[in-house]
């Protein structure tokens, strides 16, 4: 009888563990680091890691006021556990313009002025903007990465 109450609390400590840890099943290790354009801090910039291998999965943060940034792994809306997958990554960086709707509007009205003003610009350079031209790479290692001090330039 004593064996089988401590199998349930077992079985429940063990349920109650899963269920809150909205664990990943993923092993990441923390990634940071700091953005700067030509020596000033970039504010509001997505920086996204973008994996070497089909196995991996991409990670990105987005950058403070002090253009600092930690990045997080989406694996589902639920998960997102803090940090990279261990591999190679190229770096790509991109911080769009950001417009002001007139609130209230109708969403016809919303396309509209978007088909007026095209799409937001984006105020980085254009190289920092996909895998294939960024020079910016990252290895992550099992356990904490270097803090990264990503200088961009015009």
């Amino acid at each position: 009888m004593q064996l089988a109450q401590a199998m349930v609390v077992c079985g429940i400590g063990f349920a109650t563990l899963l269920g809150c840890s909205r664990g990943s099943g993923l092993a990441t290790y923390p990634v940071t680091g700091e953005v700067t354009m030509d020596g000033e801090v970039v504010e509001g910039a997505t920086v996204t890691l973008v994996p070497s291998s089909e196995a991996g999965r991409s990670a990105s943060g987005i950058t403070d006021a002090e253009g600092k940034f930690s990045v997080m792994t989406y694996v589902s809306p639920g998960v997102q556990p803090e940090g990279a997958m261990p591999g190679d990554y190229s770096v790509t960086i991109r911080k769009l313009e950001v417009r002001k709707v007139e609130e209230g509007g109708t969403p016809q009205e919303a396309q509209a002025a978007f088909r007026k003003l095209g799409p937001p610009k984006d105020l980085l350079p254009k190289k920092y903007a996909s895998p294939n031209t960024s020079d910016l790479k990252v290895t992550v290692n099992d356990g904490p990465t270097a803090a990264m001090s990503l200088k961009l330039t015009r």
